[in-house]
Order: C-alpha cells, then structure tokens, then sequence
C-alpha cells in the first residue's frame, strides 16, 4: 500500500511541475530550483558553465574587470606613423597624364581632376594644404606613380613618429624616461631597450618564439629600477604595460596606481575581441597558448608559477615593484590587427587608476 502511496505521490508531483511549465514557460530558474528541492526530489542540476580552458577564462575576466573609482578627466590622444613621399607636384601631375587647367579648392578630393585643381589653387597662393582623399584605389595609384617616380624621397612622416625620431637621435634613456608616466611596449620594443643601454639579457639577438616571462620580468623591473620614480629620482615613469601574442604583464611602482588586475585583464580581453572583430570573447574563435608554466625572473630566485583560467590575473611583487600577468586568447583567424597595440594600451590605461597624490 505504500509503495502505491509513494507512486501517487510522485506522479501528482510530476503532474504539477508539467502544469507549472506549460503556464509559466518563463519562469526564472531560480524559482524552478527551488520548488524542485522543496518536493524532495533532491538538487536541480546547476545550469552548465564553461568547461573549455579559453571558457574559464574568459569568465573570469568578466568577473576580475571593473572600473576604477576614479575615472580619467584628460585625454591626450597621439597620431601614427606615415611615409612622407617628397616629388615635385608638377611632374607628379604630368606622370598622372594631367595638364595644368584652373584652379580650385575641394574640401574632399574625389578624383585626378580634383587633385590637379587643388594643388593648382594652392600652388597660387603659395600655401600648402591637406586634403582627404576618399577613393581608396585612386589614391593608391596615385601613392604608388609618386612612390616610384625618379628621384622621389622617402622620410618617417607622422607628428608621433617624428618626435620619437628626435628623441632617439639626441636623447638617451635617462632623458626621455623621467618625462613619461606610463610606457606601453610590445616584445620588439622591449629587446631594443635592454640592448641600447645594455641591460637584462641584452645579448639577446632576437627572442626565440614566445618571449621568456622571466627574461621580460627582469627587463621591465630594470626600466623601473633604474629610470623609473623612486625617492632619490626625480622621474615621472611608474608604469609599463607590455603586450605580446600571447600574453600581457603590466609593472607598477608601489604606491602611484590601483585597479591593475582589471586592467590588465581588460587590455588582454581586447587584444581577443578586436583581432576576431567581436563585441565578446568567442571561445571557438580563440586559444590559449600562454606558457602553462613559467618563472618570474632570471636575474633573482624568482617564483615558479602554474597558470589556472579560473585565477588569470598572476601578481608578484619585487622590491617596490608589483607585476600582474595574464594570458591573452589568441584569435585563431584575425579579421583586425591594425591598431591592436593602441587599443591594447588605451583599454589598459582606461581601467587603471592613479593615486590622488599622484
């Protein structure tokens, strides 16, 4: 008699928890959860979660970033590097096949015609002038018959580019250094440094695959250590971010930043989704290919460190200095890679937060 108690019992259950769903389609799980466990039929099962490495990863990231408290009120914004082409006008016009006709301004060039007006209007005034070009395969012609035109001249072009060039020309490190505050620098750049002033592993020719997080440990720690503020320095410079394939480290100087965790995290996540051209981090576009296992530092007894995805963010801490390490998911097809070093750097300097003594 029991047993068929039992049996009427459960099938009365299951009929009301079929007539709840087919009333209440969107009812929250939660809800659903809890009247499961009150008819004693034991735990809903959790909803699932991501069980691909790149899926906990990615996961946490979301949880790790967080906006600073206090937000940036200024933002100076830099320009790229160009190719300065330097020809005379007049016979770049006559390798275009035009003749000197009237002048006239366009405000947007459209076409040969509009070019050889413009530069006739301006040629008579004596005054240089900037124009956009908006048919991407004209100008393309166009840069190429003045690219291979005899005795054409090629220079570094580019406000951002130009001062570098200065700086690198009459300046050594200690003069450039102190009048920055944050660095952002990507493997080549990295080696260049250490090699120019002959610090950590400098007699490294070029980095063999994956650069060493040990080794870049080292040289971010020197740049701080030696250029970086410290009580005796009178230096701006208290923070590098370094970016790579396959993963970031930004180097603070104790004291002057917070919120790095969620930078770092959040300068890495970028790298993912503008190079696959996502708003979010799509697990079967991306892969992890960040060394599983590493060591802080070559120069000093530094730590061994196991890389977990569910704890992406590593922190160690060296003589004043703390680094936070993450991978990066790499994008296995990329749509978008120009620029991705800007983003990587803006999106790291807009979560970080600097001291209010700063």
């Amino acid at each position: 008699m029991a047993l068929w108690r039992g049996s009427a019992y459960a099938g009365f259950l299951a009929l009301a928890v079929g007539c709840v769903f087919l009333l209440e389609p969107e009812l929250p799980g939660s809800a659903l959860r809890c009247l499961w466990s009150s008819l004693c039929l034991g735990p809903a099962p959790a909803p699932p979660g991501p069980v691909s490495p790149e899926g906990r990863l990615a996961a946490a990231w979301d949880a790790l970033i967080v906006r600073p408290v206090r937000r940036w009120r200024r933002v100076a914004v830099g320009v790229n590097a160009c190719v300065d082409v330097v020809l005379s006008g007049v016979k770049l016009l006559q390798a275009l096949g035009l003749s000197p006709g009237n002048g006239k301004d366009h405000s947007i060039l459209h076409s040969r015609n509009d070019l050889e007006e413009a530069f006739i209007h301006f040629m008579g005034k004596g005054a240089a002038a900037e124009r956009f070009f908006s048919d991407k395969e004209t100008f393309h012609d166009i840069a190429q018959v003045a690219s291979e035109f005899p005795g054409a001249q090629h220079y570094v072009g580019g406000n951002a580019a130009l001062i570098g060039q200065k700086f690198a020309a009459n300046s050594d490190l200690k003069q450039v250094f102190p009048a920055v505050t944050s660095l952002g620098l990507n493997e080549q750049e990295l080696l260049f440094l250490t090699q120019s002033a002959s610090g950590p592993h400098s007699s490294l020719s070029s980095w063999n695959g994956v650069p060493d997080v040990g080794m870049v440990s080292d040289i971010l720690f020197w740049i701080l250590k030696e250029h970086g503020r410290s009580k005796s320095r009178a230096s701006d410079l208290t923070r590098i971010h370094f970016h790579t394939l396959v993963y970031h480290i930004l180097a603070t100087v104790d004291g002057h930043w917070t919120n790095q965790l969620a930078a770092v995290a959040a300068g890495a996540r970028v790298a993912g989704t503008q190079a696959c051209a996502t708003e979010t981090i799509d697990t079967s576009r991306v892969s992890l290919r960040a060394p599983q296992e590493f060591t802080t530092s070559h120069s000093e007894a530094g730590s061994r460190i196991v890389l977990n995805p569910n704890k992406p963010v590593v922190e160690w801490h060296r003589e004043g200095i703390s680094f936070h390490f993450t991978p990066v998911l790499v994008c296995k097809d990329p749509i978008r890679t120009v620029g991705l070093g800007d983003a990587i750097s803006a999106e790291g300097l807009f979560y970080s937060e600097v001291h209010s003594h700063y």
